[in-house]
């Protein structure tokens, strides 16, 4: 029967050695700041780079301008081909002057093209900075509509507002089927993938870094004598469940600090973004203020992240790292005490950590296909499980799939766990040469060396 008292101990111990370690406090503080501040410096400086361009079009063949009799100045024949923007407008010519002087005159972006241009559908953006590529894009579109104007006028009998009506372009938005017959709207299943498969992989690379340190850990002891002294106190078995509860105690700390950190750090971003500290301003509307939400919505790179269901992520995460910690921290212990040096143990431990390998491999494809039928099977095995549930809880997966694929992997981390401690009780004092795959069997079956 396991003593609690001796158990508590070991795992105290585990976690007081590394928790109050400088390199673990440095890397827990940083890591959440170094992530807010990534998202910060994206946001600012986003809106820092988002310049106005003022475009000179060389309309010389006068295909998509006319002369205002009005003004006397060019102006388009599709004034609906080119809508308001904030930081886009155009200007027209027939024959643009030297480089110098239309970049003198404040022109950031010079559009030229001849004759031929409706046949080879070709012409030549001239700028001396970038003007980015969210203002290519509308600059092709536009004229490529201004364009299309000019073809129907000049090669079809339907006039410009019957073309128009004979146009049609089909938009789809995503919403979710439910039993009752309701629908939703859904936040894009491609994009709610994407980020699932990254929480994957955190998940993935937690669980092999802190499965490599209790295989480094239960090496250094036996090869220190340290278990020699320690099992003269408390039995391999519980010396096992300790160090291996002790250890994710360290990583669940973590993960949990990092969590905590993490929205500190981006409420006091938010805040400063909000009050104006950060000089935060709607585009093209002088100092009217904005608020961070808004900003991350009209980002191309941020908006996605609105879309997240944070708190459920999070909680996935901190259960399926329990349950994945547990049965692969258990192997990486029995298969640490039957080798001799960390670089046999790193050999031993590739066909371990392949399962994983494969989901991460899998995962990656829920960015393409969110709904692939491999990623249903891998959620419920358990050596697959702790990555790829986390992919189909991003998507959307019923509450009963996840606990229960949740419970079985802990029962399967509980049986491994026995057994893992059957290993170990023979292991941690084997000093022979002989190791491997086989030795461990047998010390499994309950055979000593």
């Amino acid at each position: 029967m396991m003593r609690s008292g001796l158990i508590g101990a070991v795992i105290a111990r585990e976690w007081r050695t590394r928790v109050f370690k400088r390199s673990f406090l440095i890397g827990t503080l940083l890591m959440p700041f170094l992530a807010v501040g990534l998202l910060a410096g994206t946001i600012l400086l986003t809106q820092a780079t988002d310049t106005t361009n003022v475009v000179l079009v060389e309309d010389a063949p006068g295909l998509i301008s006319r002369i205002d009799q009005a003004s006397g100045q060019l102006v388009p024949l599709c004034p609906g081909c080119f809508p308001e923007r904030d930081k886009l407008s155009y200007r027209f010519t027939r024959e643009a002057p030297a480089d110098s002087i239309w970049l003198e005159e404040g022109y950031t972006v010079l559009v030229e093209y001849d004759g031929s241009v409706l046949q080879n559908r070709a012409g030549y953006l001239v700028y001396d900075k970038s003007p980015g590529s969210a203002a290519k894009r509308n600059i092709e579109r536009d004229l490529s509509k201004a364009m299309e104007h000019a073809r129907v006028l000049e090669s079809t009998e339907l006039d410009w507002q019957a073309y128009q009506r004979l146009k049609f372009e089909l938009k789809l938005i995503d919403r979710e089927a439910n039993d009752d017959g309701a629908r939703l709207d859904g936040g894009g299943e491609e994009i709610r993938g994407s980020i699932g498969f990254l929480f994957s992989a955190l998940l993935f690379l937690v669980l092999a870094v802190y499965g490599g340190m209790i295989l480094r850990s239960v090496v250094e002891e036996k090869s220190n004598r340290v278990v020699e002294v320690l099992i003269s106190a408390v039995r391999p078995e519980e010396l096992l469940l300790g160090k291996v509860i002790g250890m994710g105690a360290v990583a669940l700390t973590q993960l949990v600090a990092w969590s905590v950190l993490s929205t500190l750090a981006f409420s006091a971003f938010q805040f400063a973004f909000d009050s104006g500290a950060l000089g935060s301003t709607i585009p093209g509307q002088g100092e009217v203020p904005t608020d961070l939400l808004t900003a991350m919505a009209e980002n191309d790179l941020t908006a996605i992240l609105l879309d997240i269901n944070w708190g459920l992520m999070v909680i996935s995460t901190i259960g399926y790292f329990i349950g994945g910690y547990l049965l692969y921290g258990s192997i990486y212990a029995a298969v640490g005490g039957s080798v001799q040096s960390e670089q046999e143990g790193q050999a031993m431990v590739v066909p371990v950590i392949m399962p994983l390998m494969f989901a991460y491999i899998v995962g990656s494809g829920a960015i393409a296909n969110p709904e692939m039928g491999a990623l249903t099977w891998l959620s419920w095995f358990p050596l697959t499980s702790p990555v790829i549930m986390l992919v189909r809880v991003a998507v959307g997966v019923a509450w009963w799939e996840v606990a229960l694929s949740w419970a079985l992997l802990m029962l399967s981390a509980r049986l491994v766990l026995a057994l893992a401690g059957r290993a170990y009780r023979h292991g941690v004092l084997h000093t022979g040469k002989s190791s491997g795959w086989s030795l461990l069997f047998q010390w499994i079956r309950g055979h000593g060396s």
